[in-house]
């Protein structure tokens, strides 16, 4: 690209006379252009697409109107928008022409051009201005080309969305994802502002209400083609909510919200494999005057995603009154609402009832939710009844060593096998287990906490510092006792909560 800077310093009155000429001469060319350009876009036969509702988002109010498509642009209604605007207009229906008033101003529009007048300075629109049966229609970019000039109104809006926002309307993005874990398939939604959403199911299809106007979707639209599940986004009536098409197989829907209603999680479940369900404790909730005691925009650790280890056939290890699937669970949610309530980042669960997830997909919630920190829970067993040791496990280093050392730098980390996504933080995760063990141990006198390092499955493909926690030993009757003590465990979470801290501010923690 070249860039033409150009000379201010005296010119001679034969240049200046060029220089007008030359510009009379750019103009009696470009306005014939235009004129053929339009003549060519009327006479050449309008492609009348099917119609669509377009929600107008004012500060405080929104306007619903009928947008419609000729040879593939995009038109909207002048006047229903400059009416609901209060913008004075006179629409001369002889000489074909409609004039928008604001203060001294003048905005002046002709049927079947592309130019119009303000204020005796020519804009040009991409497509021409339309006038069918009693209705001016004007291309979508009359509203930041024409009508942003003449009224000072700010209008944004994304080529291909159904939607425009006014002025200085707040419009959050909001994120959809889906994953299949296991026998559910889970759509994530996240936004940057607490939101309230309310489901309904009539038959195969679903409503996902959400209580909060003027969202930007990041997508509109979201197949999930493993199980044949659509996400689509609308809001043509003004009010946002998520419409799911679903198939048969889809016996049950549960949503869950975390963040502080900024993250929500609604799992389909399917027929396709049994789900058993426990009857786990009521989630405590978070005193809603606690404060976090990191600033959110400081900390490097903005995600956590906490994996209760085993579930649904897979119980794990057995006390004489608990099962490890159960107790994984439990202890999961207390740590969630205590990281939350004390730190304030995005918590996350792997899983939030009693299903079955096989370790691929426990790693993929941390992958695809771009976690900071990964950390599967587990009780620990061992034959040795008066054994009462607790361990915090990182992935074994040279696990894959087949796999060149050289591959895993630089750029070449990320064309990894799935099993060797470790590599990546691996450093970071031992870090991370030595803080886990010093707190712990700090917390709990007289308990031991190894750093241990294994080839296990559920850290391999994460792709973030990771460590799996196995907290005492289920074969041990005083253990096993303590473990389910409800003052135990919040002492363990607070402690937890205590690493967490030290190590988000740590130079190994990851700030992906």
């Amino acid at each position: 690209m070249f860039l033409f800077v150009p000379f201010c310093g005296y010119s001679s009155p034969s240049s200046r006379s060029d220089k007008i000429s030359q510009a009379m001469r750019a103009a009696r060319i470009g306005i014939p252009l235009a004129a053929l350009g339009a003549a060519l876009f009327i006479f050449g036969g309008l492609m009348h697409a099917a119609d669509t509702s377009i929600p107008i988002y004012f500060p405080n109010s929104k306007l619903i109107v009928k947008a419609e498509t000729f040879n593939r642009a995009t038109y909207v209604p002048i006047k229903e928008i400059i009416e609901f605007m209060g913008v004075p207009y006179t629409d001369a229906l002889a000489l074909e022409t409609l004039t928008l008033r604001s203060g001294n101003s003048r905005l002046l529009m002709t049927k079947n051009s592309a130019l119009m007048s303000y204020n005796n300075q020519i804009l040009l629109l991409p497509s021409p201005i339309l006038r069918e049966e009693g209705r001016w229609l004007a291309p979508i970019e009359f509203l930041t080309i024409g009508l942003t000039r003449l009224t000072g109104t700010e209008f944004r809006y994304r080529p291909g969305t159904p939607r425009i926002f006014a002025d200085n309307v707040d419009s959050p993005e909001l994120e959809m994802n889906a994953q299949t874990l296991g026998p559910i398939t889970r759509l994530t939604l996240r936004c940057s502002v607490p939101l309230k959403l309310d489901l309904k199911r009539d038959n195969q299809r679903a409503i996902l209400a959400i209580d909060r106007p003027a969202l930007d979707p990041v997508r509109e639209r979201l197949d999930h083609r493993d199980r044949m599940v659509r996400f689509a986004f609308d809001d043509s009536d003004g009010d946002a909510k998520i419409i799911l098409d679903l198939t048969r197989d889809v016996t049950d829907m549960r949503l869950t919200a975390a963040d502080n209603n900024r993250v929500f999680f609604l799992d389909l479940l399917t027929k396709k494999e049994p789900v058993t369900e426990a009857a786990p404790p009521p989630v405590p909730t978070p005193a809603p005057a606690a404060k976090p005691d990191v600033i959110p925009a400081q900390r490097k650790v903005r995600v956590v995603v906490i994996d209760p280890g085993h579930g649904g056939m897979d119980t794990g290890a057995k006390s004489a009154s608990m099962v490890e699937k159960d107790f994984t669970l439990v202890f999961a949610r207390k740590l969630r609402t205590a990281l939350q309530t004390r730190l304030g980042p995005t918590v996350l669960l792997t899983r939030d009832s009693d299903v079955a997830l096989d370790n691929e997909a426990r790693s993929a919630v941390a992958n695809n939710n771009q976690a900071n920190l990964f950390i599967s829970l587990h009780a620990g067993y061992s034959a040795n009844k008066l054994d009462d040791g607790s361990s915090v496990f990182v992935m074994k280093d040279n696990f894959g060593q087949a796999f060149t050392t050289a591959a895993a730098g630089g750029r070449d980390q990320l064309f990894l096998p799935w099993y060797l996504g470790y590599r990546i933080h691996h450093q970071a995760s031992v870090s991370a287990a030595n803080v886990l063990q010093e707190e712990l141990s700090k917390a709990i006198p007289g308990s031991k906490f190894a750093v241990r390092t294994a080839p296990l499955a559920v850290l391999s493909s994460a792709t973030m510092p990771s460590v799996l926690l196995e907290i005492g030993n289920f074969n041990n009757p005083v253990n096993a006792q303590t473990l389910a003590d409800d003052g135990f465990q919040k002492t363990l979470a607070d402690a937890l909560v205590n690493a967490i801290l030290r190590f988000s501010q740590s130079p190994q923690a990851a700030a992906n």
